[in-house]
């Protein structure tokens, strides 16, 4: 079946009326089962009206919103195709976005709006297909939800040429009844939403998810736990990782799901304990946060009973720091998954075999491990090769490319795995590898060291090239933690020496920063990482004594 219509015909019993989607900041905004159907009815009539039809394109540029599932199903039920980018994205990443999306409607905020409005003029498109949303535009739109008394307009608001709409307008049209479709061999094919990749390296891709493909993730990653659920959500809403558990889960089975608009730790701290949350999702960058903090987090943490980690590789002795801030019972696994994929393995609920493995292999999909040198297949345990997906949730393909899927359904994900006791475990990404004298080095495994210095708050390794071109070499960029004693390089190197062999040690030195530059989503930013080194490094010839 389509999406929308998966969703709203899940198992669970909305008659209590209980919210769903409730803003974890002004819980008063929230939306419960008939309300948030009305919404997405209305909303599916209104961009209708303004113009989408199947196929188009409506690109979402919002932080996370209370209304933000309504606005995905709307969209997704008016025959369009739902895709989304950070508020805070950079003008030539805007500028990039908007010419991939061409779409038919750009959803933004005050702040993006000036740029927004620049690219649109550059590309040639008018200003009417911009729309505004603001606080104002999120209360009105919960407040009609729930008002069953409101009536829509019998015209079109009149609109001032030249001025962008507002989101308001979009429930002025009256209810309409969501595009359905009723074969799986069209629900194969009917876009429904377009993911943006990580873009560590390059401008990032639009990777194309069907009806059927969306609907066959839900189904991977879904399994009943023993605890009842109480979701956050503090991930980016717009990002695969956070779409997962975002929008299909509360109004499907009954979930409530509470928004924060962003990671903030003590706000996260404050809503996890307000709300006693069982269960959220978090990125390696935000495990490191909690790990720093004070000794108040372990109370504050008390509710919860699971936290699924992804988007960048982690290690078993940051999560095991992560173990003891939670309560005895509570769980927190790893998961790994790629915009071009879907979820494909997963710690689930109490399986604490192997802490620092990304999980077993989740139904549906096969997989491969082939050896980067010569593209052989792997089968012993313990061996790491490039690893290979194909099951139902490979995305359609990348926007405006033919690119990423062979003939017979593999995708290559880039990412070095190894298998032990069917679990596996992320060695890191074949193009990050550093050679070292014939050696092949993860930048992951050596960060995972650096971390466990208390005095270090977050760490990043690149390859660099000798003076003399014999060999790659790591190099350490570090940033020290607040409040603890600042580690020396002698330190930190021999932390190195200590614990992984003499050919990773960081030969090519170890540089203290403030911060380092990762994606929205905490991947580390390795190619611009490695820009900057390389101007630092002219600037430094540059400036050294003749």
């Amino acid at each position: 079946m389509d999406l929308v219509s998966f969703a709203f015909s899940g198992p669970a019993s909305h008659a209590d009326q209980a919210p769903l989607y409730i803003d974890a900041q002004k819980p008063s905004r929230s939306l419960s089962e008939a309300p948030f159907r009305r919404l997405v009815r209305s909303l599916v009539a209104g961009f209708k009206a303004n113009g989408v039809q199947p196929g188009d394109t409506v690109l979402v540029q919002l932080d996370n919103l209370v209304i933000h599932s309504a606005l995905f199903f709307g969209i997704i039920g008016a025959g369009g195709v739902y895709m989304g980018c950070s508020p805070s994205s950079p003008r030539h990443e805007i500028d990039h976005f908007v010419s991939l999306a061409e779409p038919r409607l750009i959803l933004t905020v005050e702040s993006a709006l000036p740029v927004v409005r620049d690219v649109c003029t550059t590309l040639g498109i008018p200003c009417s297909q911009i729309c505004h949303v603001d606080e104002r535009s999120i209360d009105y739109l919960v407040s009609f939800a729930q008002n069953t008394s409101s009536t829509p307009q019998s015209t079109p608001p009149v609109r001032e040429e030249g001025i962008p709409s507002r989101l308001e307008d979009m429930v002025s049209f009256g209810e309409s009844d969501w595009m359905r479709i009723e074969d799986e061999a069209s629900a194969k094919i009917t876009p429904a939403a377009m993911f943006s990749t990580s873009g560590t390296s390059g401008l990032p891709k639009a990777a194309i998810r069907t009806h059927h493909t969306i609907i066959s993730h839900h189904q991977t990653v879904h399994y009943d736990v023993p605890f009842p659920v109480k979701r956050l959500m503090a991930l980016p809403m717009s990002h695969s990782f956070g779409d997962f558990w975002s929008n299909i889960f509360p109004i499907r089975y009954g979930h409530p799901l509470y928004v924060l608009p962003r990671f903030d730790l003590s706000k996260f701290l404050n809503a996890v304990h307000r709300y006693n949350i069982t269960e959220t999702y978090l990125v390696p960058a935000m495990i490191h946060i909690l790990n720093q903090s004070t000794l108040s987090a372990r109370q504050s943490l008390d509710s919860l009973m699971y936290i699924g980690v992804s988007g960048a590789p982690i290690d078993a002795d940051t999560l095991k720091r992560c173990q003891k801030l939670l309560n005895p019972q509570a769980f927190i696994g790893q998961l790994w998954g790629m915009t071009e994929v879907g979820v494909i393995f997963q710690n689930r609920y109490e399986d604490r075999q192997y802490p620092g493995s990304i999980g077993k292999l989740l139904q549906n999909y096969d997989i491969r491990l082939i050896r980067p040198d010569d593209g052989t297949a792997i089968h012993e345990e313990c061996r790491a090769g490039e690893l290979h997906v194909r099951g139902p949730g490979i995305m359609l393909a990348y926007k405006g490319r033919d690119d990423g899927i062979d003939e017979d359904g593999w995708f290559r994900t880039g990412d070095l795995a190894y298998r032990e006791d069917e679990h596996f475990h992320i060695v890191g990404r074949t193009k990050e590898l550093i050679k070292v004298r014939g050696y092949s080095v993860a930048p992951a495994e050596i960060e995972a060291v650096l971390l466990q210095d208390p005095g270090v708050h977050d760490a990043m390794v690149i390859g660099i090239t000798l003076s003399d071109g014999s060999t790659e070499v790591p190099r350490a960029y570090v940033v020290c933690a607040p409040g603890q004693a600042r580690p020396t390089a002698d330190r930190i190197a021999g932390l190195v020496l200590k614990n992984l062999a003499s050919y990773k040690a960081l030969e090519g030195g170890i540089i203290f920063v403030k911060s380092l530059p990762r994606t929205n989503i905490g991947k580390p930013h390795r190619s611009k990482l490695s820009r900057l080194d390389a101007q630092r490094t002219k600037l430094v010839e540059l400036l050294s004594p003749a």
